[in-house]
């Protein structure tokens, strides 16, 4: 197998290693998670991959988006006949391969204009976290929702992919201070007058 044919095939399975034993991005979903960026780099004795440039993780209709996503991946116990008596091939030694000391996603991290998008509304921050155990993303720096034409923005946003709740936060308090958390809501053409909720991200 040629060099290029092997690092393709250790693309494609460390891009599958985030499927593993993760509800994933997407709410309700327990389809693949497609990762694919500029470059990648495979760190198999710390477990982690890293993906720059224009990177981006697909599930479904969902989508998150940065310039940089680190997937961090839980290690094997060690025993016999393991991956490190085995040692590491070519593929075999990237985080998901046959021979690897990885097992399932354990968290994503994203930097530098993260978007995270679903059909029907979208977020963006500077920094996400996206923690496996309990399905949850939290959006940090300059954090923006929109949903239509409804707008709200804050320092921190917290999803739970699970039930798509919402709960954004700011460190500024008191009223009259412009940088606490604050949402712009337009109400559609009869409906009564009533305040929306947070919109989910998507």
């Amino acid at each position: 197998m040629s060099r290029l044919r092997r690092v393709a095939l250790g693309l494609a399975i460390a891009a599958a290693a985030l499927v593993a034993d993760a509800q994933g991005i997407a709410p309700q979903s327990n389809g693949p998670m497609d990762i694919s960026a500029d470059n990648g780099t495979f760190v198999n004795a710390a477990c982690e991959s890293i993906w720059s440039g224009s990177a981006e993780v697909l599930q479904g209709a969902t989508r998150l988006r940065a310039n940089e996503i680190r997937a961090f991946f839980k290690k094997k116990p060690p025993g016999p006949g393991g991956p490190a008596a085995q040692g590491g091939g070519a593929v075999g030694g990237m985080p998901g391969g046959p021979q690897s000391n990885c097992g399932a996603t354990e968290r994503i991290e994203a930097e530098g204009d993260v978007y995270y998008v679903t059909p029907d509304q979208n977020a963006r921050g500077d920094h996400a976290t996206y923690t496996a155990v309990n399905s949850l993303i939290v959006m940090t720096g300059n954090v923006i929702v929109v949903q239509g034409k409804n707008v709200i923005h804050g320092d921190r946003l917290t999803i739970h992919v699970d039930t798509r709740e919402a709960q954004m936060e700011s460190e500024a308090k008191g009223r009259g201070n412009p940088n606490r958390v604050r949402g712009v809501f337009y109400q559609q053409p009869g409906a009564p007058g009533v305040a929306p909720s947070l919109p989910a991200p998507r």
